[in-house]
């Protein structure tokens, strides 16, 4: 478990180093590192879920959640230069938001970053991602589309204490826009949409430590519990 580390907010993008261009001072990705989290507040009631990584290559990697809930996706990460973009943000929403429902991308387009190589306050960042394939719910199967739009910028550092410690962090303010359709005999008809304001801290070294979202009836608050990064 860490214990907390000193803040060095870059005033650079950092830069990929031996380890290729998944590098990030604030995300590392070593082989078999896990994060265990807690979530409250949200729509769905308490629940835990664990985060595991499995490097791919230079240029990606995969992350792989065990949900109390029962639900376990995985999201495709692709790395350049320190940016990591979740490739399979779109069916990582489904499966983060409802929690009974689970989406098998079929085709996937993607543009921008979820994570930047930089935190320095005032950097924007942005990324587009929508999804199309199957969405299995109590048995049921139709093909649908969920777009996700994440609009971020770097608002400075904090100190925050969660259950795994005491971390000095960078803090991301971001505006997601996720809207979830049917296709039916070719035709793309809306289903629904969301908005959610969220802020999260990275601590260096560590990673994700905690989150705030709210929007609509939605309040969740999500913290880091235990790590094992090597």
């Amino acid at each position: 478990m860490s214990t907390g580390s000193t803040l060095a907010v870059p005033t650079q993008p950092v830069s990929a180093s031996a380890s290729g261009g998944c590098s990030n001072a604030y995300y590392p990705i070593p082989s078999g590192a896990s994060w265990s989290y807690a979530s409250t507040g949200g729509n769905l009631g308490p629940y835990t879920y664990t985060e595991t990584v499995t490097p791919t290559s230079d240029t990606g990697f995969t992350t792989s959640y065990q949900f109390s809930t029962g639900v376990n996706p995985s999201i495709k990460w692709s790395c350049q230069s320190g940016n990591l973009a979740a490739l399979d943000a779109g069916a990582g929403s489904l499966s983060f938001t409802a929690m009974t429902a689970t989406m098998t991308s079929e085709t996937t387009t993607a543009n921008g970053y979820t994570i930047p190589a930089s935190f320095s306050k005032g950097n924007a960042w942005s990324q587009n991602v929508t999804a199309t394939g199957t969405v299995t719910s109590n048995g049921r199967q139709v093909t649908s589309q969920i777009s996700d739009q994440i609009s971020c910028t770097a608002a400075g550092a904090d100190t925050i204490t969660v259950p795994a410690g005491t971390f000095d962090t960078a803090k991301a303010t971001c505006t997601k826009n996720v809207v979830v359709s049917a296709i039916v005999q070719g035709k793309t008809m809306q289903l629904g949409a969301s908005k959610e304001n969220t802020t999260s801290w990275y601590a260096k070294g560590v990673g994700f430590v905690k989150s705030v979202a709210t929007g609509g009836n939605n309040n969740e608050t999500i913290v880091l519990t235990a790590d094992k990064i090597q």
